[in-house]
C-alpha cells in the first residue's frame, strides 16, 4: 500500500472528525428558561438519631520479635547444598513440588 495514500487518508479522516466536533458544539441549545412554577422540597417527617458507636479499643502493644528466630533463606542454603546434587535434583524438585501442593 502506498504511504502517501495512508497519510492522506489519516489527514482527511482527522479533518472530518474535527469538523464533526465543531458542528456538535454549534448545535447545542442554550440553557432552558427557568420554570415559572416554584418547586417545594419537603423535609422528611422523622429524622432518626445517629446511633452511637462503642469506643474503639486501643491497639495492643507491639510484641518484641527476635529477628534471629525467624528462618530465612540463608538458614537453609547449607542444608540444600548438602542434600541436592546434580544427580538427584529432579527427584528433590518433585518432592518439593509435592510438599508445596499439600494443603
Amino acid at each position: 500500500m502506498n504511504r502517501r495514500f495512508v497519510y492522506a487518508f489519516i489527514a482527511v479522516s482527522s479533518l472530518v472528525e474535527l469538523a464533526g466536533c465543531k458542528s456538535l458544539l454549534k448545535k447545542r441549545d442554550p440553557d432552558p428558561a427557568p420554570s415559572a412554577t416554584p418547586v417545594v422540597v419537603t423535609p422528611p417527617a422523622v429524622v432518626a438519631p445517629v446511633p452511637t458507636t462503642p469506643p474503639v479499643p486501643e491497639a495492643p502493644a507491639p510484641v518484641a520479635v527476635d529477628e534471629n528466630a525467624v528462618p530465612t533463606t540463608e538458614d537453609f542454603e547449607d542444608e540444600a547444598f548438602e542434600k541436592v546434587t546434580p544427580a538427584n535434583f529432579r527427584a528433590q524438585f518433585t518432592q518439593l513440588k509435592l510438599e508445596i501442593a499439600k494443603p
